[in-house]
């Protein structure tokens, strides 16, 4: 198991756990393995995130290699089919890092899509995502 450098209160938060204190959920966190980018957006595989139940939400990309572009997207279907760019495209370098946040969410379901910023010049990205009441 993967541990993360977040600490609510005196417990820790680990990858793909819901920390939970008298029944209430204080956090809910995606961390996807890193992928690399193509010359067209894709999904970055597990970045899906349920909004239903919080308010906030928050990811943070960090490129290893190659400049990388992503996008955020919003639905409030569960397959993604009504989807809108909440983030319009950003680039972010090699070595860097780029953030989306948003605190009264407005879509119940979000994803990030990547692509690679120069055609046949493939990145790697990895990402954080957490939500929150």
């Amino acid at each position: 198991m993967t541990v993360t450098n977040i600490t609510v209160g005196t417990e820790d938060a680990y990858v793909g756990q819901t920390l939970r204190t008298s029944h209430t959920a204080l956090v809910d966190i995606v961390a996807p393995v890193g992928q690399l980018s193509t010359n067209a957006y894709v999904v970055l595989t597990g970045s899906g995130m349920d909004l239903r139940a919080w308010r906030s939400l928050a990811y943070t990309i960090a490129v290893i290699t190659n400049d990388v572009t992503w996008e955020v997207y919003g639905a409030n279907a569960s397959d993604y089919s009504d989807e809108q760019a909440v983030q319009a495209g950003a680039s972010v370098a090699a070595a860097a890092t780029g953030t989306y946040a948003v605190t009264q969410a407005p879509y119940a379901y979000y994803r990030v899509k990547v692509k690679s910023t120069v055609a046949e010049t493939h990145g790697t990205a990895t990402l954080r995502g957490i939500a929150k009441a």
